[in-house]
Protein backbone atom coordinates (compact mmCIF):
# COMPACT_ATOMS: atom_id res chain seq x y z
CA UNK A 1 0.00 0.00 0.00
CA UNK A 2 1.55 3.32 -1.02
CA UNK A 3 1.36 6.59 0.82
CA UNK A 4 -1.60 7.92 -1.18
CA UNK A 5 -3.82 4.87 -1.67
CA UNK A 6 -5.45 5.34 1.74
CA UNK A 7 -6.77 8.79 0.73
CA UNK A 8 -8.95 9.97 -2.14
CA UNK A 9 -6.78 11.84 -4.66
CA UNK A 10 -9.07 14.41 -6.28
CA UNK A 11 -6.56 16.64 -8.11
CA UNK A 12 -3.87 16.02 -10.71
CA UNK A 13 -2.09 17.81 -13.54
CA UNK A 14 -2.59 17.10 -17.25
CA UNK A 15 0.15 16.16 -19.67
CA UNK A 16 3.36 15.53 -17.69
CA UNK A 17 4.73 15.64 -14.11
CA UNK A 18 5.97 19.27 -14.43
CA UNK A 19 2.71 20.59 -15.86
CA UNK A 20 0.88 23.45 -14.15
CA UNK A 21 -2.46 22.62 -15.77
CA UNK A 22 -4.57 21.30 -12.90
CA UNK A 23 -7.83 19.36 -12.88
CA UNK A 24 -10.40 18.24 -10.31
CA UNK A 25 -11.70 14.81 -11.28
CA UNK A 26 -15.53 14.70 -11.55
CA UNK A 27 -16.83 12.66 -8.62
CA UNK A 28 -20.05 11.51 -10.33
CA UNK A 29 -19.84 8.46 -12.61
CA UNK A 30 -21.96 9.98 -15.41
CA UNK A 31 -19.95 13.22 -15.34
CA UNK A 32 -16.67 11.30 -15.50
CA UNK A 33 -18.00 9.28 -18.46
CA UNK A 34 -18.79 12.47 -20.36
CA UNK A 35 -15.37 13.88 -19.42
CA UNK A 36 -13.61 10.81 -20.84
CA UNK A 37 -15.53 11.12 -24.11
CA UNK A 38 -14.55 14.77 -24.50
CA UNK A 39 -10.86 14.22 -23.60
CA UNK A 40 -9.88 10.67 -24.59
CA UNK A 41 -6.14 11.47 -24.92
CA UNK A 42 -5.56 13.17 -21.56
CA UNK A 43 -2.99 11.68 -19.19
CA UNK A 44 -2.98 12.54 -15.50
CA UNK A 45 0.03 12.91 -13.21
CA UNK A 46 0.77 13.38 -9.51
CA UNK A 47 2.46 16.67 -10.39
CA UNK A 48 5.59 18.12 -8.83
CA UNK A 49 3.83 21.49 -8.40
CA UNK A 50 1.23 19.69 -6.27
CA UNK A 51 3.92 18.28 -3.99
CA UNK A 52 3.42 14.86 -5.58
CA UNK A 53 5.69 12.04 -6.62
CA UNK A 54 5.58 12.74 -10.36
CA UNK A 55 4.08 9.34 -11.27
CA UNK A 56 1.15 8.76 -13.58
CA UNK A 57 -2.36 8.45 -12.16
CA UNK A 58 -5.42 6.60 -13.44
CA UNK A 59 -8.98 7.87 -13.14
CA UNK A 60 -11.21 5.36 -11.36
CA UNK A 61 -14.92 5.31 -12.20
CA UNK A 62 -17.32 3.94 -9.55
CA UNK A 63 -21.10 3.70 -9.44
CA UNK A 64 -21.34 3.00 -5.71
CA UNK A 65 -18.78 5.54 -4.39
CA UNK A 66 -16.89 8.70 -5.27
CA UNK A 67 -14.73 8.63 -8.40
CA UNK A 68 -11.09 9.55 -7.81
CA UNK A 69 -7.52 9.29 -9.08
CA UNK A 70 -5.31 6.38 -8.05
CA UNK A 71 -1.61 5.59 -8.28
CA UNK A 72 -0.36 2.62 -10.22
CA UNK A 73 0.49 -0.48 -8.14
CA UNK A 74 3.75 -0.46 -6.17
CA UNK A 75 4.04 3.34 -6.30
CA UNK A 76 5.41 5.24 -3.31
CA UNK A 77 4.06 8.77 -2.78
CA UNK A 78 4.14 11.06 0.28
CA UNK A 79 1.92 13.84 -1.01
CA UNK A 80 0.13 15.47 1.93
CA UNK A 81 -2.67 17.47 0.25
CA UNK A 82 -4.97 15.55 -2.12
CA UNK A 83 -8.38 17.24 -1.74
CA UNK A 84 -10.18 19.57 -4.15
CA UNK A 85 -8.40 22.63 -2.70
CA UNK A 86 -4.90 21.16 -3.08
CA UNK A 87 -4.49 22.66 -6.58
CA UNK A 88 -5.87 26.14 -5.82
CA UNK A 89 -2.43 27.74 -6.20
CA UNK A 90 -2.37 26.43 -9.79
CA UNK A 91 -5.93 27.49 -10.53
CA UNK A 92 -5.19 31.03 -9.32
CA UNK A 93 -2.21 31.27 -11.67
CA UNK A 94 -4.54 30.42 -14.57
CA UNK A 95 -7.02 33.09 -13.46
CA UNK A 96 -4.25 35.69 -13.06
CA UNK A 97 -2.82 34.88 -16.48
CA UNK A 98 -6.21 35.34 -18.17
CA UNK A 99 -6.92 38.54 -16.19
CA UNK A 100 -3.51 40.07 -16.98
CA UNK A 101 -3.90 39.20 -20.66
CA UNK A 102 -7.28 40.91 -20.88
CA UNK A 103 -5.83 44.01 -19.18
CA UNK A 104 -2.59 43.93 -21.22
CA UNK A 105 -0.32 43.73 -18.17
CA UNK A 106 3.29 42.58 -18.07
CA UNK A 107 3.09 40.06 -15.30
CA UNK A 108 4.67 37.12 -13.53
CA UNK A 109 3.13 34.68 -11.04
CA UNK A 110 5.22 32.40 -8.83
CA UNK A 111 4.06 29.82 -6.26
CA UNK A 112 6.02 29.87 -2.99
CA UNK A 113 6.84 27.07 -0.55
CA UNK A 114 7.06 28.64 2.92
CA UNK A 115 7.60 25.37 4.75
CA UNK A 116 4.42 23.32 4.41
CA UNK A 117 4.11 22.82 0.65
CA UNK A 118 4.44 24.36 -2.81
CA UNK A 119 1.10 26.15 -2.47
CA UNK A 120 1.78 28.24 0.65
CA UNK A 121 1.60 31.53 -1.28
CA UNK A 122 1.42 32.93 -4.81
CA UNK A 123 3.27 36.15 -5.71
CA UNK A 124 1.77 38.17 -8.58
CA UNK A 125 4.02 40.96 -9.89
CA UNK A 126 3.23 43.55 -12.54
CA UNK A 127 5.73 45.91 -14.19
CA UNK A 128 9.43 45.88 -14.96
CA UNK A 129 11.27 48.26 -12.57
CA UNK A 130 9.65 48.76 -9.13
CA UNK A 131 6.87 46.28 -9.59
CA UNK A 132 3.42 46.28 -8.11
CA UNK A 133 3.16 43.20 -5.95
CA UNK A 134 0.10 41.23 -4.80
CA UNK A 135 0.64 38.24 -2.49
CA UNK A 136 -2.08 35.62 -2.13
CA UNK A 137 -1.51 33.90 1.23
CA UNK A 138 -2.75 30.27 1.34
CA UNK A 139 -1.10 29.05 4.58
CA UNK A 140 -1.48 30.50 8.08
CA UNK A 141 1.42 32.89 8.70
CA UNK A 142 2.57 33.90 12.22
CA UNK A 143 2.39 37.64 12.84
CA UNK A 144 6.15 38.04 13.34
CA UNK A 145 6.86 36.24 10.05
CA UNK A 146 4.28 38.38 8.27
CA UNK A 147 5.94 41.55 9.59
CA UNK A 148 9.38 40.44 8.37
CA UNK A 149 8.01 39.41 4.97
CA UNK A 150 6.03 42.63 4.66
CA UNK A 151 9.10 44.77 5.34
CA UNK A 152 11.20 42.80 2.85
CA UNK A 153 8.59 42.82 0.07
CA UNK A 154 7.78 46.52 0.60
CA UNK A 155 11.42 47.41 -0.01
CA UNK A 156 11.28 45.65 -3.38
CA UNK A 157 7.91 46.92 -4.69
CA UNK A 158 6.16 50.17 -5.45
CA UNK A 159 2.90 48.88 -3.96
CA UNK A 160 2.23 45.76 -1.90
CA UNK A 161 -1.16 44.15 -1.27
CA UNK A 162 -1.80 41.04 0.86
CA UNK A 163 -4.84 38.89 0.06
CA UNK A 164 -5.57 36.22 2.67
CA UNK A 165 -7.33 32.91 2.29
CA UNK A 166 -9.73 31.46 4.88
CA UNK A 167 -8.15 31.37 8.36
CA UNK A 168 -4.69 32.49 7.22
CA UNK A 169 -4.48 35.94 8.89
CA UNK A 170 -3.55 36.26 12.55
CA UNK A 171 -5.61 38.73 14.67
CA UNK A 172 -2.55 40.95 15.14
CA UNK A 173 -1.97 41.02 11.38
CA UNK A 174 -5.60 41.92 10.75
CA UNK A 175 -5.43 44.73 13.30
CA UNK A 176 -2.32 46.20 11.70
CA UNK A 177 -3.87 46.12 8.22
CA UNK A 178 -7.12 47.65 9.52
CA UNK A 179 -5.06 50.43 11.05
CA UNK A 180 -3.00 51.10 7.90
CA UNK A 181 -5.55 50.60 5.10
CA UNK A 182 -8.93 50.48 6.82
CA UNK A 183 -9.78 47.04 5.42
CA UNK A 184 -8.47 43.52 4.79
CA UNK A 185 -8.48 41.70 1.44
CA UNK A 186 -9.76 38.11 1.33
CA UNK A 187 -10.06 35.40 -1.33
CA UNK A 188 -11.86 32.09 -1.71
CA UNK A 189 -12.51 29.58 -4.53
CA UNK A 190 -15.68 28.27 -6.15
CA UNK A 191 -15.75 24.98 -8.05
CA UNK A 192 -16.92 25.10 -11.68
CA UNK A 193 -16.81 21.66 -13.25
CA UNK A 194 -13.22 20.42 -13.33
CA UNK A 195 -11.66 23.77 -12.27
CA UNK A 196 -11.94 26.30 -9.45
CA UNK A 197 -12.26 30.09 -9.83
CA UNK A 198 -11.10 32.76 -7.40
CA UNK A 199 -13.37 35.34 -5.77
CA UNK A 200 -12.20 38.39 -3.77
CA UNK A 201 -13.69 40.87 -1.32
CA UNK A 202 -12.66 43.58 1.16
CA UNK A 203 -13.80 43.48 4.79
CA UNK A 204 -13.47 45.44 8.00
CA UNK A 205 -14.87 44.77 11.50
CA UNK A 206 -18.20 46.38 10.56
CA UNK A 207 -19.01 45.14 7.06
CA UNK A 208 -17.76 43.34 3.97
CA UNK A 209 -18.14 43.85 0.24
CA UNK A 210 -19.62 41.21 -2.06
CA UNK A 211 -17.47 38.39 -3.44
CA UNK A 212 -16.41 39.36 -6.96
CA UNK A 213 -14.31 37.70 -9.71
CA UNK A 214 -10.93 39.07 -10.80
CA UNK A 215 -12.49 40.73 -13.83
CA UNK A 216 -14.34 43.13 -11.52
CA UNK A 217 -11.08 44.23 -9.84
CA UNK A 218 -8.42 46.64 -11.07
CA UNK A 219 -4.74 47.21 -10.42
CA UNK A 220 -4.21 50.98 -10.06
CA UNK A 221 -1.23 53.08 -9.06
CA UNK A 222 -2.36 52.66 -5.44
CA UNK A 223 -2.55 48.88 -5.67
CA UNK A 224 -5.32 46.30 -6.02
CA UNK A 225 -8.77 47.91 -6.05
CA UNK A 226 -11.90 45.94 -5.03
CA UNK A 227 -15.37 47.31 -5.99
CA UNK A 228 -17.22 48.89 -3.11
CA UNK A 229 -14.26 50.05 -1.00
CA UNK A 230 -12.12 53.15 -1.14
CA UNK A 231 -8.39 52.77 -0.37
CA UNK A 232 -7.20 54.57 2.74
CA UNK A 233 -3.45 54.62 2.22
CA UNK A 234 -2.24 57.61 4.19
CA UNK A 235 0.61 58.52 1.84
CA UNK A 236 1.29 55.53 -0.40
CA UNK A 237 2.86 52.15 0.19
CA UNK A 238 6.41 53.46 -0.21
CA UNK A 239 6.10 55.72 2.83
CA UNK A 240 4.45 52.91 4.80
CA UNK A 241 7.36 50.65 3.92
CA UNK A 242 9.82 53.27 5.13
CA UNK A 243 7.91 53.66 8.39
CA UNK A 244 7.86 49.89 8.99
CA UNK A 245 11.54 49.49 8.17
CA UNK A 246 12.59 52.43 10.35
CA UNK A 247 14.03 54.43 7.43
CA UNK A 248 13.09 57.86 6.15
CA UNK A 249 13.34 61.36 7.52
CA UNK A 250 13.62 62.13 11.19
CA UNK A 251 10.09 62.52 12.60
CA UNK A 252 9.12 66.10 13.31
CA UNK A 253 8.38 66.91 16.95
CA UNK A 254 4.89 68.25 17.55
CA UNK A 255 3.39 70.23 20.39
CA UNK A 256 1.74 68.40 23.28
CA UNK A 257 -1.70 69.60 22.19
CA UNK A 258 -1.18 68.17 18.69
CA UNK A 259 0.01 64.87 20.10
CA UNK A 260 -2.96 64.62 22.49
CA UNK A 261 -5.43 65.33 19.69
CA UNK A 262 -3.77 62.82 17.33
CA UNK A 263 -3.69 60.05 19.98
CA UNK A 264 -7.34 60.60 20.90
CA UNK A 265 -8.41 60.46 17.23
CA UNK A 266 -6.40 57.26 16.71
CA UNK A 267 -7.99 55.61 19.78
CA UNK A 268 -11.50 56.63 18.71
CA UNK A 269 -10.81 55.16 15.26
CA UNK A 270 -9.60 51.91 16.85
CA UNK A 271 -12.76 51.72 18.99
CA UNK A 272 -14.89 52.30 15.91
CA UNK A 273 -13.15 49.37 14.20
CA UNK A 274 -13.40 47.28 17.41
CA UNK A 275 -9.62 46.76 17.59
CA UNK A 276 -7.07 47.18 20.40
CA UNK A 277 -3.76 48.62 19.14
CA UNK A 278 -0.30 48.17 20.58
CA UNK A 279 1.73 51.28 21.31
CA UNK A 280 3.64 50.70 18.05
CA UNK A 281 0.39 50.47 16.04
CA UNK A 282 -0.92 53.57 17.82
CA UNK A 283 2.27 55.41 16.88
CA UNK A 284 1.81 54.52 13.23
CA UNK A 285 -1.67 56.08 13.34
CA UNK A 286 -0.99 59.07 15.58
CA UNK A 287 2.58 59.91 14.53
CA UNK A 288 5.97 58.22 14.50
CA UNK A 289 7.36 60.75 17.02
CA UNK A 290 5.58 58.72 19.75
CA UNK A 291 7.73 55.62 19.18
CA UNK A 292 10.59 56.88 21.35
CA UNK A 293 8.41 57.78 24.34
CA UNK A 294 9.49 56.41 27.71
CA UNK A 295 7.00 54.81 30.09
CA UNK A 296 6.69 58.06 32.06
CA UNK A 297 6.09 60.06 28.86
CA UNK A 298 3.39 57.59 27.77
CA UNK A 299 1.58 57.87 31.09
CA UNK A 300 1.64 61.68 31.01
CA UNK A 301 0.39 61.75 27.42
CA UNK A 302 -2.47 59.28 28.07
CA UNK A 303 -3.55 61.16 31.20
CA UNK A 304 -3.70 64.33 29.10
CA UNK A 305 -5.78 62.46 26.50
CA UNK A 306 -8.29 61.31 29.14
CA UNK A 307 -8.38 64.45 31.25
CA UNK A 308 -8.85 64.43 35.02
CA UNK A 309 -12.58 65.13 35.33
CA UNK A 310 -13.40 61.45 35.95
CA UNK A 311 -16.41 61.25 33.62
CA UNK A 312 -18.60 58.29 34.58
CA UNK A 313 -20.18 57.97 31.15
CA UNK A 314 -17.28 58.22 28.67
CA UNK A 315 -15.05 55.13 28.45
CA UNK A 316 -11.33 55.27 29.19
CA UNK A 317 -9.93 55.13 25.66
CA UNK A 318 -6.40 54.40 26.91
CA UNK A 319 -7.66 50.99 28.10
CA UNK A 320 -7.69 49.89 24.44
CA UNK A 321 -3.88 49.78 24.35
CA UNK A 322 -2.43 46.31 24.72
CA UNK A 323 0.89 44.48 24.53
CA UNK A 324 1.86 41.91 21.90
CA UNK A 325 0.52 39.21 24.27
CA UNK A 326 -2.91 40.89 24.40
CA UNK A 327 -2.63 42.14 28.02
CA UNK A 328 -2.81 45.80 29.10
CA UNK A 329 0.62 47.39 29.64
CA UNK A 330 1.82 47.53 33.24
CA UNK A 331 1.84 51.35 33.19
CA UNK A 332 -1.90 51.38 32.47
CA UNK A 333 -2.50 51.03 36.22
CA UNK A 334 -0.83 54.41 36.72
CA UNK A 335 -3.09 55.96 34.09
CA UNK A 336 -6.22 54.54 35.78
CA UNK A 337 -5.08 55.89 39.16
CA UNK A 338 -4.15 59.31 37.78
CA UNK A 339 -7.54 59.78 36.13
CA UNK A 340 -9.23 59.00 39.45
CA UNK A 341 -10.77 55.54 39.05
CA UNK A 342 -8.63 53.80 41.70
CA UNK A 343 -5.45 51.73 41.68
CA UNK A 344 -5.82 48.09 40.50
CA UNK A 345 -4.18 45.80 43.07
CA UNK A 346 -3.18 42.95 40.72
CA UNK A 347 -2.52 42.31 37.05
CA UNK A 348 -5.71 40.23 36.82
CA UNK A 349 -7.80 43.10 38.18
CA UNK A 350 -6.18 45.53 35.72
CA UNK A 351 -6.82 43.16 32.81
CA UNK A 352 -10.48 42.67 33.68
CA UNK A 353 -11.00 46.41 34.28
CA UNK A 354 -9.39 47.37 30.96
CA UNK A 355 -11.41 44.72 29.09
CA UNK A 356 -14.63 46.22 30.45
CA UNK A 357 -13.53 49.71 29.39
CA UNK A 358 -12.66 48.37 25.94
CA UNK A 359 -16.17 46.89 25.67
CA UNK A 360 -17.58 50.26 26.73
CA UNK A 361 -15.52 52.03 24.04
CA UNK A 362 -16.71 49.56 21.38
CA UNK A 363 -20.32 50.22 22.44
CA UNK A 364 -20.03 54.03 22.46
CA UNK A 365 -18.00 54.54 19.29
CA UNK A 366 -19.05 51.45 17.31
CA UNK A 367 -21.38 51.63 14.33
CA UNK A 368 -24.16 51.37 15.26
CA UNK A 369 -23.58 52.59 18.80
CA UNK A 370 -25.31 50.97 21.76
CA UNK A 371 -25.70 51.47 25.47
CA UNK A 372 -22.36 50.68 27.13
CA UNK A 373 -22.10 48.23 30.02
CA UNK A 374 -21.44 49.73 33.47
CA UNK A 375 -17.92 50.58 34.57
CA UNK A 376 -16.28 48.20 37.05
CA UNK A 377 -15.69 49.97 40.36
CA UNK A 378 -12.54 49.51 42.45
CA UNK A 379 -12.42 49.45 46.22
CA UNK A 380 -9.91 51.40 48.28
CA UNK A 381 -7.55 48.41 48.34
CA UNK A 382 -7.70 48.00 44.53
CA UNK A 383 -10.16 45.10 44.33
CA UNK A 384 -13.29 44.84 42.22
CA UNK A 385 -16.47 45.68 44.09
CA UNK A 386 -19.42 43.30 44.40
CA UNK A 387 -21.50 42.73 41.30
CA UNK A 388 -24.51 44.68 42.53
CA UNK A 389 -22.48 47.85 43.02
CA UNK A 390 -21.52 47.87 39.35
CA UNK A 391 -25.08 47.43 38.06
CA UNK A 392 -26.65 50.51 36.42
CA UNK A 393 -29.39 52.38 38.22
CA UNK A 394 -32.80 51.05 37.13
CA UNK A 395 -35.57 53.35 36.00
CA UNK A 396 -38.33 53.76 38.58
CA UNK A 397 -41.96 54.78 38.13
CA UNK A 398 -43.54 56.91 40.89
CA UNK A 399 -47.29 56.35 41.29
CA UNK A 400 -49.04 59.05 43.32
CA UNK A 401 -51.67 57.51 45.60
CA UNK A 402 -53.31 58.60 48.78
CA UNK A 403 -50.80 58.34 51.57
CA UNK A 404 -47.68 59.23 49.53
CA UNK A 405 -45.74 58.03 46.49
CA UNK A 406 -45.18 54.33 45.93
CA UNK A 407 -42.09 53.30 43.97
CA UNK A 408 -42.42 50.49 41.43
CA UNK A 409 -39.36 48.92 39.86
CA UNK A 410 -39.64 47.58 36.28
CA UNK A 411 -40.70 43.99 36.02
CA UNK A 412 -37.93 41.49 35.51
CA UNK A 413 -38.14 38.03 34.10
CA UNK A 414 -38.27 35.39 36.79
CA UNK A 415 -34.74 34.29 37.65
CA UNK A 416 -35.88 30.68 37.82
CA UNK A 417 -35.52 30.32 34.06
CA UNK A 418 -31.84 31.31 34.40
CA UNK A 419 -31.08 28.84 37.19
CA UNK A 420 -27.50 27.62 37.12
CA UNK A 421 -26.36 30.13 34.49
CA UNK A 422 -23.63 32.58 35.55
CA UNK A 423 -23.97 36.28 34.74
CA UNK A 424 -22.21 36.54 31.36
CA UNK A 425 -21.35 39.45 29.12
CA UNK A 426 -23.33 39.57 25.87
CA UNK A 427 -20.20 38.74 23.86
CA UNK A 428 -19.55 35.60 25.97
CA UNK A 429 -22.94 33.89 25.53
CA UNK A 430 -22.12 32.49 22.07
CA UNK A 431 -19.04 30.69 23.41
CA UNK A 432 -21.04 29.49 26.44
CA UNK A 433 -23.65 27.91 24.14
CA UNK A 434 -20.93 26.03 22.29
CA UNK A 435 -19.46 24.84 25.58
CA UNK A 436 -22.86 23.76 26.88
CA UNK A 437 -23.13 21.13 24.14
CA UNK A 438 -19.88 19.57 25.40
CA UNK A 439 -20.63 19.86 29.12
CA UNK A 440 -21.12 16.90 31.41
CA UNK A 441 -24.17 16.53 33.58
CA UNK A 442 -27.65 18.03 33.01
CA UNK A 443 -26.72 19.71 29.77
CA UNK A 444 -30.20 20.22 28.22
CA UNK A 445 -31.49 22.32 31.14
CA UNK A 446 -28.31 24.39 31.25
CA UNK A 447 -28.40 24.96 27.49
CA UNK A 448 -32.09 25.92 27.61
CA UNK A 449 -31.33 28.50 30.31
CA UNK A 450 -28.47 29.86 28.22
CA UNK A 451 -30.85 30.23 25.27
CA UNK A 452 -33.06 32.42 27.44
CA UNK A 453 -30.04 34.59 28.25
CA UNK A 454 -29.19 34.76 24.55
CA UNK A 455 -32.72 35.93 23.65
CA UNK A 456 -32.22 38.93 25.95
CA UNK A 457 -28.75 39.69 24.59
CA UNK A 458 -29.92 39.81 20.93
CA UNK A 459 -31.46 43.26 21.44
CA UNK A 460 -28.18 44.69 22.68
CA UNK A 461 -25.62 43.18 20.31
CA UNK A 462 -24.54 44.90 17.06
CA UNK A 463 -23.77 43.17 13.80
CA UNK A 464 -21.96 40.86 13.08
CA UNK A 465 -22.08 39.58 16.68
CA UNK A 466 -25.89 39.34 16.52
CA UNK A 467 -25.82 37.11 13.43
CA UNK A 468 -23.16 34.85 14.95
CA UNK A 469 -25.23 34.47 18.13
CA UNK A 470 -28.41 33.68 16.13
CA UNK A 471 -26.55 30.94 14.24
CA UNK A 472 -25.19 29.46 17.49
CA UNK A 473 -28.68 29.54 19.04
CA UNK A 474 -30.13 27.67 16.04
CA UNK A 475 -27.42 25.01 16.32
CA UNK A 476 -28.08 24.61 20.04
CA UNK A 477 -31.85 24.25 19.52
CA UNK A 478 -31.30 21.52 16.93
CA UNK A 479 -28.94 19.80 19.35
CA UNK A 480 -31.55 20.00 22.13
CA UNK A 481 -34.33 18.64 19.89
CA UNK A 482 -32.18 15.64 18.99
CA UNK A 483 -31.47 14.57 22.59
CA UNK A 484 -33.75 12.03 24.32
CA UNK A 485 -33.26 13.64 27.75
CA UNK A 486 -34.46 17.07 26.65
CA UNK A 487 -37.70 18.06 28.44
CA UNK A 488 -40.67 18.20 26.10
CA UNK A 489 -41.51 21.67 24.88
CA UNK A 490 -44.95 22.97 24.03
CA UNK A 491 -44.93 23.73 20.31
CA UNK A 492 -45.16 27.44 19.65
CA UNK A 493 -48.24 28.52 17.69
CA UNK A 494 -48.32 31.39 15.28
CA UNK A 495 -50.56 34.38 15.99
CA UNK A 496 -52.95 33.31 13.23
CA UNK A 497 -53.25 29.81 14.70
CA UNK A 498 -53.89 31.24 18.19
CA UNK A 499 -56.63 33.57 16.89
CA UNK A 500 -58.27 30.71 14.97
CA UNK A 501 -58.23 28.48 18.07
CA UNK A 502 -59.74 31.24 20.23
CA UNK A 503 -62.46 31.94 17.65
CA UNK A 504 -63.34 28.22 17.43
CA UNK A 505 -63.52 27.93 21.24
CA UNK A 506 -65.82 30.98 21.47
CA UNK A 507 -68.11 29.65 18.73
CA UNK A 508 -68.36 26.26 20.44
CA UNK A 509 -69.22 27.88 23.79
CA UNK A 510 -71.86 30.11 22.15
CA UNK A 511 -73.51 27.18 20.36
CA UNK A 512 -73.58 25.15 23.58
CA UNK A 513 -75.23 28.05 25.46
CA UNK A 514 -77.89 28.49 22.80
CA UNK A 515 -78.72 24.78 22.91
CA UNK A 516 -79.10 24.79 26.70
CA UNK A 517 -81.35 27.88 26.56
CA UNK A 518 -83.58 26.26 23.96
CA UNK A 519 -83.93 23.12 26.02
CA UNK A 520 -84.94 25.12 29.11
CA UNK A 521 -87.77 26.84 27.18
CA UNK A 522 -89.52 23.59 26.11
CA UNK A 523 -92.21 21.79 28.24
CA UNK A 524 -91.33 18.29 29.29
CA UNK A 525 -93.01 15.68 27.13
CA UNK A 526 -95.80 13.45 28.57
CA UNK A 527 -94.59 9.86 28.36
CA UNK A 528 -98.24 8.65 27.95
CA UNK A 529 -99.10 11.08 25.19
CA UNK A 530 -100.96 9.22 22.39
CA UNK A 531 -101.46 6.08 24.56
CA UNK A 532 -104.86 4.59 25.12
CA UNK A 533 -105.94 5.06 28.79
CA UNK A 534 -106.72 2.13 30.98
CA UNK A 535 -110.34 1.51 32.01
CA UNK A 536 -111.32 3.62 34.99
CA UNK A 537 -108.50 6.15 34.43
CA UNK A 538 -108.97 9.41 32.60
CA UNK A 539 -107.46 12.85 32.63
CA UNK A 540 -110.89 14.40 32.81
CA UNK A 541 -112.45 14.99 36.22
CA UNK A 542 -115.32 12.58 37.18
CA UNK A 543 -118.80 13.85 36.31
CA UNK A 544 -121.17 14.67 39.20
CA UNK A 545 -124.46 12.88 39.23
CA UNK A 546 -127.52 15.02 39.61
CA UNK A 547 -129.21 14.75 42.91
Amino acid sequence: MNGSDSRLVQTAVIGDPNSGRAIILPTDADELTRWRRRHPNYTYWCGNQLGGCGNELSDRLYRDKVCHFAHRPHTSCHRTATGAASADHLFIKDDLAAWAGRNRLKWRAVARNLGSGPGDAVDFKVGTARRQHVRFQFSRLPHAEWQRASRRLSDEAATLDWVFGPGTAQPETMEELYDEYGYLLRFRFETHGAVRRIRLRAEDPRRSTDWVPLDDCALTSEGLRIPGVEPRRRSGASRSAEARSGRGAEPMRRSREEQVLAVREALVSAARLRTRPTWEALSRSAGSDLLGFSVLDRVELLVAVEGTEGDEVSPLLSALIRTEEGDPPAYMGNVVAAVGYGTPATTAVLKRWCQREADRAFAVYGVPSRTPPPRLLLTADGRLTAQHSAEPARNQTIVHVQGGPVRHSPRRKPESQFAGVPLLRDTEIRHALRGARQRRGPRPRYAAALLARAEEALTRLPEPQRSLLVAEMATTRRWLDGRPDTPARNPRKSRRAKNAAETKTAATAKKSGQKQKKQRGKKPKNPLQGARPLPGFSDAAPKKRPK
